[in-house]
C-alpha cells in the first residue's frame, strides 16, 4: 500500500528476489543452531524437509486463491469467512506476531553485533539505529523494500557462494555421519516445526492484491521457497562440515563464524567485516518487511487511509519488547517457545485454514443465492 487508496504495484522478480532474501536471512540467525539440535549431523536436511511442506501448502492456498478468489487478498478471505469482529481478532493477532518477530530478531541482531564487532557499545546504541534505518526503509513502502531486495539479492547470493567455497579448506566430510543424524523421527519434528522459517507463504498471501498479475504468484512461491530452501541447505551443510553439530552450540553467529575461519591465502583473510556489511543489511530487510506486514494488517482492517502515521509507533514498540529480556539468551528461549511450538502454525496452519473456511462460507452463500 501507498499512499491514500492507492495499491503498491510489485513485479515477479521484485518479489521472488524479497522472499527469498527474507526466508535465508533465517542464515544469520540461531536458525542453523536450531535444526544442529533436532537433527546433529543431518541438520541439512531440515531445510528440505520443512520447505517441502511449506510447498504444498502454499500451492494448495493458490488453487483456492485461483479458483475461489482471483486477486483477492488473505484479510480480505478472512472478512468474507469470519465475519467483522472475528476477523478484526484474528488480524490483530497476526499484526502481534509480525510485531514480536521484529522485536526478537532486532535483540538477536543487536546482541550479535555487540559480541562480534562492538563490544563496548550500548544497547540501546545499537537497537536504536536498526530502529532509525527499518521504520524508515517501511515507511517508504512495499515498492521501495522490493526494489533494494532486488539490487541485494545478487550481492547475498555471491556472498554465499564465496562463504561456502573460501572455506572449502576447513570442510570435514566426516563431521556429516551417520548420514541420519539423530534419526528419522528427530528429523521430522524439526522439520514441521522449524517450517515456521518460510513466513513467506503467509506474506504472499496478505500481498496478492499488490502484485502487478496475481497469476504470477505462484511462480514467485515456488521459486522463493526452492531458492531459500537451497540456499539454506547448502550453507548447513558447510557449516556443519566445518563445525561439529555440538560445537555450533557456543558460536556467536554462523555466518560471522565461518567468514572469521577463511584463509585462503595471504590476501584473502579476515574478510568477515565483509559478510558484516550483508549481514546487518540482511537483517534490515527483514525487519522492515515484517514490521511493514503488521503496520498494513492494521491499516487495512480499521480502515484507515495510510499506515505511514503508525510506523514510528511501531517501531518504537518493536524497541521497546526487544529490550524487555534480560539477556539474549532469554530471546531465544522465548522465541524457541514461540516460534518453533507454534510459529509453524501461523505461518502455514492459519493462512491455508482461512483460506477453506472463507471458501466454504462463500460456497454456502452461493448456494443460498441460487436457492
Amino acid at each position: 500500500m501507498t499512499v491514500g487508496n492507492v495499491k503498491a504495484r510489485v513485479g515477479r522478480r521484485e518479489l521472488t528476489s524479497m522472499f527469498t532474501l527474507f526466508v535465508a536471512a533465517h542464515a544469520f540467525l540461531d536458525y542453523p543452531d536450531q535444526v544442529s539440535e533436532y537433527g546433529f549431523e543431518a541438520a541439512w536436511m531440515e531445510p528440505l524437509l520443512a520447505g517441502i511442506m511449506a510447498l504444498v501448502v502454499f500451492l494448495a492456498m493458490d488453487q483456492l486463491f485461483r479458483r475461489f478468489f482471483p486477486g483477492k487478498g488473505l484479510l480480505e478471505v478472512l472478512r468474507i469467512g469470519f465475519g467483522r469482529y472475528v476477523s478484526t481478532a484474528i488480524a490483530l493477532a497476526l499484526a502481534g506476531y509480525f510485531i514480536f518477530v521484529t522485536a526478537s530478531i532486532m535483540r538477536q541482531f543487536s546482541e550479535t553485533v555487540i559480541i562480534t564487532v562492538l563490544p563496548a557499545t550500548p544497547i540501546l546504541v545499537v537497537s536504536a539505529m536498526f530502529v532509525a534505518t527499518v521504520a524508515y526503509v517501511a515507511t517508504c513502502g512495499l515498492e521501495a523494500v522490493v526494489r533494494v531486495a532486488q539490487i541485494a539479492f545478487p550481492i547475498v547470493i555471491i556472498a554465499f557462494i564465496g562463504l561456502c567455497l573460501l572455506t572449502m579448506n576447513w570442510w570435514h566430510p566426516a563431521l556429516l555421519f551417520p548420514f541420519w543424524g539423530s534419526g528419522i523421527g528427530s528429523l521430522a519434528i524439526g522439520g514441521y516445526k522449524t517450517s515456521a522459517i518460510f513466513l513467506n507463504v503467509l506474506l504472499l498471501s496478505i500481498i496478492y492484491p499488490h502484485a502487478q498479475d496475481y497469476r504470477d504468484l505462484r511462480k514467485v512461491g515456488v521459486r522463493s521457497t526452492l531458492y531459500s530452501m537451497l540456499l539454506l541447505t547448502a550453507f548447513l551443510l558447510v557449516y556443519h562440515m566445518v563445525f561439529a553439530p555440538l560445537e555450533t552450540q557456543n558460536l556467536a553467529s554462523p555466518i560471522y563464524s565461518l567468514a572469521r575461519v577463511i584463509h585462503a591465502g595471504r590476501f584473502i583473510q579476515r574478510i568477515e567485516s565483509i559478510y558484516i556489511f550483508i549481514w546487518v543489511s540482511a537483517a534490515v530487510l527483514k525487519m522492515s518487511i515484517t514490521i511493514w506486514a503488521a503496520a498494513y494488517i492494521l491499516t487495512d482492517t480499521f480502515q484507515w487511509p495510510s499506515y505511514r502515521p503508525i510506523m514510528p509507533a511501531l517501531a518504537l514498540l518493536c524497541a521497546s519488547i526487544s529490550l524487555t529480556t534480560s539477556d539474549v539468551a532469554s530471546v531465544v528461549r522465548s522465541q524457541e517457545d514461540t516460534m518453533l511450538d507454534w510459529g509453524w502454525i501461523v505461518a502455514l496452519g492459519v493462512p491455508l485454514a482461512i483460506l477453506l473456511i472463507g471458501t466454504f462460507r462463500q460456497q454456502l452463500k452461493r448456494g443460498d443465492a441460487r436457492v
